[in-house]
């Protein structure tokens, strides 16, 4: 009971207001409803947009830090795919180095055995040219 007396007495300031305006002032209360329901509708549009505004500059921000975080990945694994690359390199140039001293050799390997092979030929026939005498 006490509650219903104390809204009671709350409003009774705001009846005898309304009382004192009389029905032009009643009916300007009335008209102005609307708008006031307007403004609350721009007040609330305002705030809605403002948290929009909020969730956006904090989705920019997370995106922000993913394309930097995957751009630091993206950067780590090209290094160290160029420093794998710099590795088959060398590996390559070193092959090349080891074909061409091979090469080399052999032809150095088949000159001794054409020249060992024309020093046999030639003892044999100093061998051979004896043994007939």
């Amino acid at each position: 009971m006490t509650d219903i007396s104390a809204a009671v007495s709350a409003a009774l300031p705001l009846l005898e207001a309304l009382f004192s305006l009389g029905v032009p002032g009643i009916l300007l209360v009335l008209a102005s409803i609307p708008a006031l329901v307007v403004a609350v509708v721009f007040v609330l549009d305002y705030k809605h947009g403002r948290r929009v505004a909020r969730v956006l500059e904090v989705y920019r921000e997370d995106t922000q830090e993913s394309l930097r975080v995957m751009t630091e990945k993206f950067e780590s694994s090209l290094r160290e795919m160029n420093r794998k690359h710099e590795e088959v390199a060398e590996y390559y140039r070193k092959n090349v180095t080891l074909v061409k001293n091979y090469e080399r050799m052999t032809d150095a390997l088949q000159t001794l055995v054409v020249n060992n092979t024309r020093a046999v030929e030639h003892l044999s026939t100093i061998v051979e040219t004896r043994s007939k005498l």
